[in-house]
């Protein structure tokens, strides 16, 4: 039987009753009396080690994805895998959000061992370029030399992108990522879905549509707007799921993580310069050579590279002293939330669920590096959400060379994920798999597919 999995990132059972009184689609409510089960997160609780573990059932220590970041400056041997056919200075130190499949160093379940699907389609997946799947479809935007970015998607088989834009136009990539992200790049994705679902068939179709995550950012995940935006989701997946349902096919809703309203934020790595342990060149950059310390953040998520074990000991007794962070684990210690590798920072922290880590090292705007105010996904050494906020002057050109984001109001982020929320309501589910089991770790969602 075919397998449409939606990957809908941020779905928590606190959001199905929140759902439930805005009348969702029949054949959501369908699924649901199938079964919905509340999983056990991956930690990080972050995007791409979420989607590396339910594809392998493999910890991120396992398959190397450690964050959606890549420490490449602490191992250089992973530059090889990342693209750097633009601002290929930096992301040869820090690079977030890199595509190919070779990072991972666990093979996909569908790999072909006869127990688990043997095609599969990844739309919109991370870490989907390179023989990860049969059918691929992933945001790939150029770079042109003259600072432009030209919206496009790279496909495998390389007919299938000209033949979906042929179909809806090109993919609104502006409207993917940053303060116009949103509906009409949900509208996109669903119809594409629908086309490759009939005419690229595979035993596994993945489909991820993230406009609830950055809803859940901007807003939080008590605002009620939050219910109808993912009301809105489930109605553009309808016509897809239908003809899933109508091609004997099963449909499974997923979730990567859950989210938690956050209210205060703390940037490490201004904690690290002001320590002398993070140098800062004449650039206002990050000098990777000379710094003894560097925290790679993500979301509720700081990897603390200091290889030095003097340094690791000053960086331990400096986050212990900071309330904003919850968890710190050294050395054997990161094997308790599995990521005891060479890829993960020496020292691993996690935030309290009721904040979020900054990548900044700057106390001043006026000391901050020129992109820092832009959205530049590929420059930035951590994950930056106040890039979906702009200040509405800069929107107003048209331009998205032009927009500014309010990089200095970190109080604009409303909820966050990364770290292990305490109440289960708030962890994500899998919904329509007909199992009886009412917990599920992340790394047995691989085994159901």
């Amino acid at each position: 039987m075919r397998t449409c999995l939606i990957d809908i990132p941020g779905l928590t059972s606190r959001l199905l009753n929140q759902l439930a009184e805005l009348s969702p689609p029949p054949w959501f409510d369908a699924m649901l009396d199938t079964g919905c089960s509340v999983i056990k997160p991956v930690q990080p609780a972050v995007t791409m080690p979420a989607q590396a573990t339910y594809s392998t059932g493999k910890t991120p220590a396992e398959h190397g994805i450690i964050a959606n970041g890549v420490p490449a400056y602490r191992m250089p041997a992973l530059r090889e895998h990342l693209d750097l056919s633009n601002f290929a200075d930096y992301r040869c130190n820090i690079s977030f959000w890199e595509q190919s499949n070779k990072l991972l160093t666990a093979p996909r379940v569908w790999a072909g061992d006869g127990a688990h699907p043997e095609t599969a389609a990844m739309l919109f997946v991370q870490s989907s370029m390179g023989n990860a799947a049969d059918v691929v479809v992933t945001p790939k935007p150029q770079h042109t030399p003259d600072g432009k970015t030209i919206a496009t998607c790279w496909s495998d088989p390389d007919e299938l992108y000209p033949a979906l834009r042929e179909a809806f136009g090109e993919f609104p990539l502006h409207h993917y990522w940053g303060p116009l992200a949103g509906i009409k790049s949900s509208e996109w994705i669903a119809a594409a879905s629908r086309l490759v679902w009939e005419e690229y068939p595979t035993d596994l179709h993945w489909v991820y549509m993230p406009q609830l995550d950055y809803d859940l950012q901007r807003l939080g995940p008590d605002d009620p707007r939050i219910a109808e935006s993912l009301s809105e989701v489930l109605g553009l997946l309808t016509p897809l799921v239908e003809k899933v349902n109508a091609d004997g096919g099963r449909v499974l809703i997923v979730s990567e993580y859950g989210m938690t309203p956050v209210n205060r934020s703390v940037a490490i790595n201004e904690h690290l310069h002001k320590a002398g342990l993070l140098v800062v060149d004449e650039s206002s950059e990050v000098d990777y050579v000379e710094s003894r310390a560097f925290a790679m953040v993500d979301h509720q998520v700081a990897h603390v590279y200091c290889p030095e074990l003097s340094a690791q000991t000053t960086v331990r007794a400096l986050l212990e002293a900071m309330p904003e962070v919850a968890r710190i684990y050294t050395g054997a210690e990161r094997g308790e939330v599995g990521l005891d590798c060479e890829r993960a920072g020496d020292v691993v922290a996690f935030s309290h669920e009721d904040g979020w880590f900054e990548y900044r090292w700057w106390d001043d705007p006026a000391k901050a590096p020129d992109w820092a105010t832009k959205i530049d996904i590929h420059r930035k050494p951590g994950y930056d959400p106040l890039e979906m906020f702009a200040d509405p002057e800069s929107l107003k050109a048209r331009d998205p060379h032009a927009v500014r984001i309010l990089a200095d109001k970190p109080q604009l982020i409303k909820g966050s994920h990364g770290t292990l929320p305490a109440d289960e309501a708030d962890w994500p589910v899998l919904i329509g798999h007909g199992e009886a089991a009412d917990h599920l770790d992340a790394t047995d969602i691989a085994g159901l597919l």
